[in-house]
């Protein structure tokens, strides 16, 4: 039988060691590689082309939602959101975004194991602790990756908000997105300009909202 390798992705240790552990506990998983942020998740995703990518909603410089939109993009590894949210609208944005699973934290040390094996069945996963159906279709490769999942910035753009309202000057967000400090200043002005924000506060307001960061 082919080895089952994971991915795990949370910007807490601790997390990370428990889920690993629950994890390895399985004959024939394996954990390939861990992460501690969406960005740095996605590109250990790419280069190490796990079967499954176990992402929690909350990560720094890039947030589960985002990161999930470009695995379902990059590679064809299934997509298991771990949240400590327990609501339709949550559920709904996170198959929106194209995840297979959604397993709700405080029970993921009893549910994790069955939701892979869930998406491995390609079947869709969504913890009994969350409203909602567990009996949904799987959905196509790339579903919920479209501009409207995102709202009114396109991906790049909620990218920057999220750098944004996290904290960090142009200059880190172009180290960050690989791009000038002077580019990162232009994609500031249109954000601002398109969302009709005058200041960092409505910017940091507008990025809970959308659950691009957490309060």
């Amino acid at each position: 039988m082919t080895p089952v390798r994971i991915l795990v992705a949370d910007d807490h240790e601790v997390v990370r060691r428990g889920v690993r552990a629950v994890l390895e506990g399985q004959a024939g998983w394996g954990v390939c590689g861990e992460a501690r942020s969406g960005r740095e998740a996605v590109a250990l995703a790419v280069a190490l082309q796990p079967d499954v990518v176990v992402l929690d909603i909350t990560m720094p410089e890039l947030n589960g939602l985002d990161a999930t939109r470009q695995l379902r993009r990059l590679v064809s590894a299934k997509v298991i959101i771990l949240t400590v949210h327990e609501s339709d609208q949550v559920v709904s944005e996170v198959l929106d975004a194209g995840a297979h699973g959604y397993v709700v934290k405080t029970d993921a040390g009893r549910t994790l194991v069955e939701a892979i094996r869930a998406v491995l069945g390609h079947q869709t996963f969504v913890s009994k602790g969350a409203h909602g159906s567990r009996e949904r279709r799987p959905r196509a490769r790339g579903a919920g990756s479209g501009a409207g999942a995102a709202g009114p910035l396109t991906p790049r753009e909620r990218e920057v908000v999220q750098l944004l309202a996290e904290g960090k000057s142009n200059k880190e967000i172009g180290v960050v997105l690989g791009i000038t400090a002077k580019t990162a200043e232009t994609h500031r002005a249109h954000v601002m300009a398109k969302l009709d924000l005058h200041s960092m506060s409505e910017l940091v307001r507008y990025a809970i909202r959308n659950r691009i960061i957490e309060a």
